[in-house]
Parts: C-alpha cells; sequence; structure tokens
C-alpha cells in the first residue's frame, strides 16, 4: 500500500485548493501551492500568517496595527509572498482550505499559540518565526528583516557531534538563531534589571536561560514547565527568564501569571544580539564549566527539551564534577 508524505498530501490539494479562494485580500494568498509557487518564480520568501481571524485578540491587533498599514504593504509587495492560514470560528471558509491548513498545523506541529508568523523557503521550510510584537508597522518589518538576513539558517549544513561524555548529542535542527554555541563556551551573561532584586547564585549549577515576552504565545506555553523544572531540579538548577519588555509590562503580567524561578530586564537585548536570536522562546543550558548543552526553540519538532534531556545534563554535570574532584 502507497503511503503519502504530508508533503505529497499537501501537493494532492494543489487543484482543489487553487480553484478556491485564493486570496484573503491586500496580496494576501490563502493557497499554499500557489504561495509555494509564488516564491519560486520570485525568489521571494513567503510570510505565513497563522491567525484565528476572528477570535484571536493578538491576531486582530497584529492586523490592524501592522497588517493593514501602508508601510507593511509596501514593505511586504517588495519582501515577501503572504500567505494566510487561518482558523477562524464564526467566519465560513472554503472546505479545501479549511483541510489544507488543519495539514499546514499538523506539519508545523511545534505552533502553540496565535498569530504566529512563519517565514518559510521555496520549499515550504521554515526558517524563522515571530509573533505579535506592539511598535507598529516600521517596528515589525525591522524585526522581520533580521529573520529574513539569516534565511540560511534553517537549511544550513550543522556540524554533527557524536554523543559526548553523556550530554545530549549536537543534532542537526533549525535553531532560529546564527549562532551555534553547543559544545562552545556560553556567551557573556548580560541583564539590565532583576526583578526579584539580586541576581541569583549560578555557581556549581546548571543554569537554563529563556529568552522570553508576555506577547508570544509559545513563551507562555512554556511557563509552567519552567516552573515545575525549577521546583524539581532546585538544588542543581537555575531557571532565568530574560525578555526585552519594560519592567512595569512584566510586573503586571506576573501578577497573574506564577512565573517561579528568575526572571531579568534586557531591553537592549545584548546576549540576544550576541546569539543573534531569530525566534523566541529560545533556550540555552549552560553547565558549570560554562558550557552550552542544549540551544534552541524548546518545543521544536526536530527536538525538544524535555525533563528527561534536563535530567541527563544536570546527572552528567554531576557525574563528570564528581571524577574530577578524585
Amino acid at each position: 500500500m502507497k503511503i503519502l508524505t504530508r508533503s505529497a498530501v499537501l501537493a494532492s490539494f494543489a487543484f482543489l485548493v487553487l480553484s478556491a479562494v485564493q486570496a484573503a485580500g491586500d496580496g494576501w494568498l490563502t493557497s499554499y501551492p500557489k504561495a509555494l509557487k509564488e516564491s519560486q518564480k520570485t525568489g521571494k520568501p513567503i510570510l505565513a500568517d497563522f491567525t484565528g481571524s476572528d477570535w484571536c485578540g493578538f491576531c486582530i491587533k497584529l492586523h490592524q496595527e501592522v497588517f493593514d498599514k501602508p508601510e507593511f504593504k509596501k514593505w511586504a509587495a517588495k519582501n515577501v509572498v503572504l500567505l494566510e492560514v487561518d482558523f477562524p470560528r464564526r467566519t465560513p471558509q472554503p472546505a479545501e482550505i479549511r483541510q489544507q491548513n488543519a495539514e499546514l498545523q499538523r506539519k508545523f506541529s511545534y505552533i502553540e499559540g496565535y498569530p504566529t508568523i512563519l517565514f518559510l523557503d521555496s520549499k515550504g521550510a521554515a526558517f524563522g518565526m515571530y509573533h505579535y510584537e506592539p511598535g507598529g508597522p516600521v517596528h515589525w518589518t525591522t524585526m522581520a528583516e533580521r529573520l529574513l538576513k539569516k534565511k540560511t539558517t534553517g537549511s544550513r549544513a550543522l556540524r554533527f557531534a557524536p554523543k559526548s561524555d553523556g550530554y545530549p548529542p549536537v543534532i542537526t535542527k533549525n535553531l532560529y538563531a546564527t549562532n551555534d554555541y553547543r559544545g562552545k563556551a556560553a556567551p557573556k551573561f548580560v541583564v539590565e534589571k532583576w526583578l526579584a532584586g539580586k541576581a541569583p547564585v549560578t555557581k556549581g549549577k546548571v543554569v537554563l536561560i529563556d529568552f522570553w515576552a508576555t506577547w508570544c504565545p509559545p513563551c507562555r506555553a512554556l511557563i509552567p514547565e519552567m516552573n515545575e523544572w525549577q521546583k524539581k531540579f532546585g538544588d542543581d538548577l537555575v531557571v532565568i527568564g530574560v525578555t526585552n519588555e519594560k519592567p512595569a509590562v512584566i510586573q503586571k503580567f506576573m501578577k497573574d501569571n506564577k512565573m517561579a524561578y528568575n526572571v531579568a530586564i534586557d531591553e537592549k537585548e545584548a546576549m540576544m544580539h550576541e546569539i543573534d536570536i531569530a525566534g523566541i522562546p529560545h533556550v540555552l543550558v549552560i553547565t558549570p564549566d560554562n558550557i552550552v548543552r542544549w540551544q534552541g526553540f524548546p518545543q521544536g519538532e526536530e527536538e525538544q527539551l524535555t525533563e528527561k534531556v534536563l535530567k541527563q545534563i544536570i546527572d552528567t554535570s554531576k557525574k563528570l564534577s564528581k571524577v574530577a574532584q578524585r
């Protein structure tokens, strides 16, 4: 029996989808095959907006504050192919489009909430991810430009490394960052303000640094897990959330959202620029010897950061530390 891959299933929708509604307006396509064809023709990457157009508050804000503005439309016409991947609750949608979007949702299963913006190459491979961010069209497109300049990060060949000393092996995956620190000395840790006052004691402990923001759905989805990790591995682990948002924004968020770990502000994005992060949440796990043992998007399809992986890093670090002390 012949089994179709996801890409083959999507391709099989081409005729039906192309004969359905092709655009959501203002240059937005709704057909994934047509967007791929346009990307291949023009050489432009695809900006895919995974959205809930008639119910998602931040999706609506993103359109009102960015996508509907002349500045964005001018930028988009020059730089990207626009694709709307919509999951409405009340607005009627052609069955073919609904089926296509469900398949895209399964393909990019690491998407935790809307709006999520994926930048795709002409073969449909994601090389960047973005979300709603306040600041208007110029700010949004400036940040998007950073992702587009790293267009090769998703498809570049990363080195393979054998499993070393018990730590997780370095695998080929999309880091959503230009600089790969895995197996190397961690970048200098710089923050401007600690919300809890003093910096945590990290000597002799594994440090998990999470670059996040309140407006980022996958970031918010990760918080309960990090609360649990900090509680379970408290004697050996220090979890630190780093954001570029204003202290007042974070303090307001924390009133309604429990964050049982250290939170720091870095509005200048010193570490983010050093790593050249192209999508959040982005996590570094650093052992006491200041070596990065895990890096990337923690909910990624290629490699997830789980309790098991974190325990492996902690246990290996403790074991090697004991050996070194003999």
